[in-house]
């Protein structure tokens, strides 16, 4: 919350945001939704109403896995239910840690169903929303690549490929 204090401050230079771990290193979709989150928890000093939001998150990221796994039929309910009960580790990052992971990953689940119903355009959309927020997301690219060429035109891949690109150049223009 710290870096993010700069920026509704108005610091627009990313080479003079930072709070005591540092330099800010996330993109600008981290800096819009952990601002919108600073507001939302009284400059976040409100933990226990993030701590539920992240819980929101945290489910809403449950429900969509449950939707691949029963669209793709690949893995029984089951075994979400179980990796769901019993994965401390995902609990603690989601409510306890409030890292920006959930965020980007909640980003990209939702980009995967859009994908899976064939609406590519915005499930680019909501894709390049994710890398936004953390650049590891930008590790999905090849396979996404794959996925263009293999499922659309070339002119298609072409336009889902402007869109991840507008999606970034617009978020980050005010820096």
């Amino acid at each position: 919350m710290q870096e993010v204090e700069g920026f509704l401050n108005g610091t627009m230079d990313y080479g003079k945001l930072q709070g005591d771990t540092g330099p800010l290193v996330y993109p600008a979709g981290f800096v819009y939704i952990y601002s919108a989150l600073y507001y939302i928890t009284s400059k976040g000093e409100n933990i226990y109403l993030a701590q539920y939001i992240f819980m929101c998150f945290y489910l809403l990221q449950i429900l969509l896995n449950y939707r691949i796994l029963s669209l793709t039929a690949k893995i029984p309910p089951f075994a979400l239910v179980i990796s769901t009960l019993t994965s401390y580790r995902i609990h603690s990052i989601y409510v306890l840690r409030l890292f920006n992971d959930p965020v980007a990953v909640l980003l990209f689940y939702i980009s995967l169903n859009l994908f899976i119903s064939n609406k590519w355009i915005l499930g680019s959309f909501f894709y390049s929303l994710a890398v936004s927020v953390k650049m590891n997301i930008l590790l999905y690219s090849p396979c996404l690549l794959i996925a263009y060429l293999t499922n659309l035109t070339l002119l298609e891949t072409c336009i889902n490929l402007i869109v991840c690109a507008a999606v970034q150049l617009i978020l980050g223009f005010p820096f």
